[in-house]
């Protein structure tokens, strides 16, 4: 298994940024793979070193006398208290504004489905995670997810066109049950995520790049679509364009 793929979830695991499923799934990994268990020690050890007391280390007497005589201390003793008062306040001022910056700035960025489905897709590159039922047979797979869902999702194959069904399996977005159909492009895996509308109407296709993989979203015939992929856009568009008739 190529781990390589797991590194963004690895460190928001170390930064305790993932949820409770997202958490345990990665938990399990770690207990399954002796590499990224090491890592992950790793930086548990580097970063418990690097709080200990022991790095303290105080300045030398000499140092401090040094230090003293360079302060402006008389200037300071004749400045009247509410000037400094003032700068006090300015100085704190301007800290808490550069904070504020920083945090707006370097905050992570707000989950939304579309962020769960590629982490959703990552994970399913993990070892035998990828497919529930494997078969390039549409009257296989299609059946396989009576019983376990509350709908029927349109299952096509469209080898003919280069992009084969590979399989299908189940998992869970937005609170609910959703089946996901596996598709390949030569080398590429496509996760084809589909779960029912709140409506019957159809919506235009939109694409985005998260985390350096393509999701292509559309809305068909009472269902919602997200395909995900790192196939580039034009070809993932193309694929999508299939279950338009």
């Amino acid at each position: 298994m190529d781990c390589t793929v797991h590194r963004h979830l690895l460190d928001a695991y170390l930064d305790g940024e993932l949820g409770f499923e997202r958490t345990l799934e990665v938990e399990a990994h770690l207990a399954s793979c002796g590499v990224c268990s090491a890592e992950v020690q790793s930086w548990k050890d580097i970063r418990a070193a690097m709080q200990t007391p022991e790095l303290y280390h105080g300045a030398p007497a000499h140092l401090k006398a040094k230090l003293r005589k360079l302060l402006p201390q008389s200037r300071s003793e004749r400045t009247p208290w509410f000037r400094r008062s003032i700068w006090a306040a300015g100085g704190a001022a301007f800290a808490t504004a550069a904070m504020l910056v920083s945090f707006v700035v370097m905050r992570p960025a707000v989950p939304s489905p579309e962020r769960d489905i590629v982490t959703s897709h990552i994970r399913s590159l993990m070892a035998d995670h990828l497919m529930d039922v494997v078969s390039t047979d549409q009257h296989t797979v299609k059946p396989w997810f009576d019983g376990k869902l509350d709908f029927a999702p349109p299952v096509k194959d469209f080898a003919a066109d280069g992009y084969p069904l590979a399989g299908g399996r189940l998992d869970y977005l937005e609170n609910r049950n959703v089946a996901v159909l596996i598709y390949h492009r030569a080398l590429h895996v496509i996760n084809l995520y589909v779960w029912p509308a709140q409506d019957t109407g159809s919506s235009t296709m939109r694409v985005q790049t998260i985390q350096g993989y393509n999701v292509v979203s559309w809305r068909k015939n009472g269902f919602e679509f997200r395909a995900v992929s790192d196939l580039n856009t034009a070809e993932l568009r193309e694929f999508a364009r299939l279950f338009e008739p």
